[in-house]
């Protein structure tokens, strides 16, 4: 599908609306961006018209949250070309970039993100156990799941964020673009070679 991509009064646009929907739990834009990044780069291409009640929360069923039929296409547009833009980056294998906001201060922390791309990981929990499981490429899991709970890890977490610096935390933040193309060849790989299988048993 060829959309245009979008510019930056569409993100602006997209931003205001869901910024509008926080209030019924909506996904705020960086949250959608982690979120979506999973849903391209794992194991079975999600589009976001599946995942609707996830992005928007209880706005979801809100019949007045958005003020026209229109208004909603509109949306629904403009995630799908977001959706694209991601899909179309790392199927090409450039460089993918999260869309990360500053707080007050201008620190970017990348949670937000993080925790969307953890919301999207939880649809087909059982496959990403694939890359979980794979002592090779499972490190490229590491940045993502530290800055996600980082504030409230678990057992298995707690000793390894508990001692980071500031430092340590935007060096996790700057390895995202790398994690997410790794994970996306990973899940590529595994799709080709069961492809490749299903043909020679053919």
């Amino acid at each position: 599908m060829s959309l245009p991509p979008l510019t930056e009064r569409d993100y602006q646009n997209l931003s205001a609306t869901l910024s509008g929907l926080h209030a019924q739990n909506a996904m705020s834009l960086e949250r959608l961006d982690g979120f979506f990044a999973a849903l391209v780069a794992g194991p079975e291409p999600i589009r976001p018209g599946e995942c609707l009640p996830a992005i928007l929360g209880d706005a979801f069923d809100d019949e007045d949250a958005f003020p026209s039929a229109k208004s909603l296409e509109n949306f629904v547009s403009l995630l799908l070309r977001h959706w694209l833009e991601i899909a179309d980056t790392l199927r090409a294998e450039q460089e993918f970039h999260p869309w990360l906001e500053a707080d007050e201060d201008g620190t970017v922390h990348g949670r937000e993100w993080a925790r969307g791309f953890c919301d999207g990981m939880q649809l087909l929990n059982e496959d990403w156990g694939l890359l979980f499981d794979d002592e090779e490429e499972a490190p490229a899991l590491v940045p993502i799941m530290a800055l996600a709970f980082e504030q409230e890890p678990d057992d298995a977490l707690h000793d390894f964020v508990a001692g980071a610096d500031d430092e340590q935390r935007q060096a996790w933040v700057a390895s995202l673009s790398t994690s997410v193309a790794a994970i996306h060849r990973f899940f590529v790989g595994i799709r080709q070679q069961l492809e490749d299988e299903a043909g020679d048993d053919a």
